[in-house]
């Protein structure tokens, strides 16, 4: 069994799929006996390996485009060929591929408007070819798939070849499925916006917003809910004679079109069939009264009203095509977020789904959770540039194994065991796989932590007249260190170091004679550097602050530091217009150095990292300095606190810190940050000494309890996002669950009310305690009610 990884094992597994595959148009057979002489398989072969050797949102789009035209419904009868003008048809809108084009182009306006908001467009494609994979591998699926579609005995219009049983069939129906699974993806959008408008700017004016939540109200679903009707004659006539309890239905309505198919799937008697039809009506309710927005939902209905319209408008002689395939692929576009939340759960409470009872819901199920992993936020530079990612899957008749490779990204690490229990309560693995389903992990930890860091650091304020100061310092040094880089050059006699060192000299000039481009960049660095050191614990302070001044960084706060500020740049170039290229250009705005940190040449790394060491000389150049922020400052007594039990203990807690693994420091550096969120829940804020403000000596017992409760709440939920998983075992038995990876089993990852008595006490002591470890000399911190 090859175990290479995804750019080996899914492509080998999608060019079985293709070798397998024989297309319609490819062989159709004209009545004058003339072939067509399509290539549609290798057009659509040709945009899938492009994708996966380049995944964007260009290289997504053409395999939308590529599928989308293949099976464009137009009003042409492909089995007849006018002889006396072949191509009348010359052009025909392509109203589904105008709605992929719609759902690219919102999420990618409107996602930076939402808090991680993910791709959904690259993530469909990837499901989609993780779909072919698993039907290329496994003869168990393939063959339930086609007894799914022969026992049918109404639907005689699948796809065949010579008679036979087609893969068509499969890539049409799980094609649509897969691609237009997120087409409503904006539906969720909408609500994510309002959420985040509360969050990050209403909040922020009064606590007293803390508790306010927005859903959305879809006041007109009963219009939305509808397909246009075009046909005279009721496109649903020869349906409703087959089957005779839809008679009573709206066959125009989608929700009642999915509820009819998963009666006949799942073998629903009438009370059950009664209890969905109400419940997918009134779903939109059921969504608001709970705070959530399943965009399956509002994909499914799209997807049968854009499809019922055509199909309507251009298949006159057959439109069985909707009632199976498109209806089969829509009610699994349904069931992928449908089933879990609402099939599962009263009054329903269904088991496991069995790929019998709906072959595509299943897929699409197991491959929309498989690939829910490494997926870009809009409004992020780059994030599939920067991050080293992988996918290792291996699939045949026994098992399917997957390994998740994270060299770095923002994604957290070790959630394959949560992966694994979300797809093994939904579906019924061994159906499929003889052997378990194989989901693991692995990751880079440290690199994990620092684009974590990066991605969730907040920006510090910082006076102009600082910014200007440093403006200047930073493109006088800058034109310092390019000189001294042409001096060495020309002591080298390096021919072409000194024409590049000289090209660069040319641009150099005073501050005040740079152009807005070169003075506004030189802004940004000047602005980034609160944020820089926020990222390691630090800020900026006056040089008479009581604190010790930091006057170097560690080799490890160097590299993330100068990563950040190459980040940082490459965002500002892109978002004034520069593009890359292989030589600078100015005037075309292009540059060679818009790539990726690890596809940076070394001398200009190097720049970045001095710069990134010069930090405090340069701020000791206008009176300011490096320190350690305070709440950092209280996160190294909060851990000193933790391993002594005293508040009395003199060692240096920061050096003791400092020598914990980078991962187990972040994990401290965000109980820290929570610990200021949780006390503005209840009114607290945590300031300086010299606030005017009376201090909180101590809480009452009601805000320790809510305090120690929240607080485990939020550790509970970073150390399952960091992969730890809960063992009835000691604390310390750390086993080595995978190779490069160590997963703590810890006891306490467990809800509030099943904790220890004894963990519950220490977490209390904590707040118990906080106000004296605020006050502590070396923090200098106290707590006080907000205003």
């Amino acid at each position: 069994m090859d175990n290479g990884g995804s750019s080996t094992n899914i492509g080998k597994y999608v060019d079985k799929f293709f070798d397998m595959l024989v297309l319609y148009d490819d062989n159709l057979v004209f009545k004058d006996g003339t072939k067509s002489n399509h290539d549609y398989k290798g057009l659509l072969k040709a945009a899938i390996d492009v994708f996966l050797n380049h995944q964007s949102n260009y290289t997504a789009y053409e395999v939308y485009q590529t599928f989308f035209m293949m099976y464009q419904i137009t009003p042409e009868d492909k089995s007849e060929i006018d002889e006396k003008s072949p191509d009348v048809l010359i052009s025909e809108p392509n109203y589904l591929l105008d709605l992929v084009d719609i759902m690219r182009k919102y999420e990618e306006n409107t996602g930076e408007l939402i808090n991680w908001q993910r791709d959904h467009f690259i993530h469909s494609v990837n499901v989609f070819i993780l779909g072919l994979a698993v039907y290329a591998q496994n003869q168990s699926y393939r063959a339930i798939f086609q007894n799914y579609i022969l026992k049918n005995k109404h639907y005689k219009k699948y796809y065949r070849i010579d008679g036979n049983f087609s893969h068509e069939e499969f890539l049409y129906r799980w094609g649509v499925a897969a691609l237009f699974h997120d087409i409503g993806y904006p539906f969720e959008i909408i609500g994510k916006q309002l959420d985040k408008l509360i969050e990050d700017g209403i909040k922020n004016i009064s606590h007293s917003y803390d508790n306010v939540k927005m859903g959305l109200d879809f006041r007109d679903f009963d219009e939305f809910n509808v397909i246009a009707k075009l046909d005279p004659f009721d496109y649903a006539d020869q349906y409703r004679e087959r089957y005779s309890d839809s008679k009573v239905l709206d066959l125009f309505k989608p929700t009642d079109i999915m509820a009819h198919k998963l009666k006949l799937d799942f073998g629903f008697d009438n009370e059950v069939y009664k209890k969905l039809i109400k419940h997918l009506n009134g779903f939109p309710r059921f969504m608001t009264e709970r705070d959530f927005v399943d965009h399956g939902f509002f994909s499914a209905i799209l997807v049968l009203n854009s499809y019922g319209k055509l199909i309507q408008k251009y298949a006159k002689k057959d439109k069985d095509f909707f009632f199976y395939p498109i209806v089969d692929s829509a009610t699994a576009i349904l069931l992928h977020n449908y089933y879990s939340n609402a099939l599962q759960k009263p009054p329903f409470n269904f088991g496991k789904l069995r790929p019998k009872q709906s072959p595509i819901s299943y897929l699409l199920i197991l491959c929309d959770e498989l690939q829910e992993w490494n997926r870009q936020p809009y409004g992020v530079l780059d994030v599939k540039e920067n991050h080293v990612n992988d996918l290792d899957v291996v699939i045949d008749d026994e098992y399917m194994k997957v390994i998740y490779i994270l060299n770095n990204g923002p994604m957290g690490f070790g959630f394959s065991k949560k992966k694994d229990d979300v797809i093994d309560n939904v579906l019924e693995i061994q159906d499929i796989f003889l052997g378990k389903l194989s989901i693991r992990t692995k990751i880079e930890l440290d690199n994990v932590i620092r684009d974590i860091s990066i991605a969730e650091i907040q920006a510090p304020n910082i006076l102009l007249r600082n910014v200007e100061k440093l403006a200047r310092q930073i493109n006088d040094e800058y034109n310092e260190e390019v000189k001294a880089k042409l001096d060495e050059a020309i002591k080298k006699g390096d021919e072409k170091e000194i024409a590049e060192y000289k090209e660069k000299c040319s641009y150099l000039c005073d501050f005040e004679d740079l152009s807005a481009d070169y003075k506004i960049s030189n802004v940004r660095q000047a602005k980034s550097i609160p944020k820089k050191l926020s990222m390691i614990g630090c800020e900026i302070a006056h040089i008479d602050d009581e604190r010790d001044e930091i006057t170097k960084f560690d080799e490890k706060e160097i590299e993330d530091l100068a990563i950040f500020e190459h980040v940082d740049w490459c965002r500002e170039r892109k978002g004034t217009g520069w593009s890359y290229g292989d030589v600078k250009n100015p005037e075309e705005r292009r540059t060679p150095y818009l790539v990726s940190w690890e596809k940076l040449p070394d001398d200009i790394k190097d720049m970045n990292r001095k710069a990134t060491e010069n930090i405090p000389n340069l701020l000791n150049s206008i009176g300011l300095k490096v320190v350690r922020n305070k709440i950092r400052l209280l996160t190294f007594k909060m851990h000193q606190f933790y391993e002594t039990g005293s508040l009395d203990d003199k060692s240096d807690g920061e050096k003791r810190f400092k020598e914990l693994p980078k991962y187990v420091q972040y994990s401290n550096y965000k109980q820290a940050d929570y610990l200021v969120k949780i006390l503005k829940e209840k009114g607290f804020e945590l300031v300086s000494l010299n606030d005017s403000r009376d201090k909180i000596h101590r809480f009452d017992e009601e805000d320790i309890e809510y305090f120690a409760k929240r607080e485990h709440e939020g550790w509970l939920k970073l150390k399952l996002n960091l992969g730890y998983a809960h063992l009835p075992i000691d604390e310390s038995d750390i086993q080595k669950i995978e190779e490069g990876i160590r997963e703590s089993h810890n006891p306490n990852l467990v809800s509030w009310e099943d904790l220890d008595i004894n963990v519950k006490k220490a977490n209390k002591d904590t707040f118990i305690n906080l106000p004296n470890l605020c006050e502590d000399p070396n923090v200098g911190l106290k707590i006080v009610r907000r205003q």
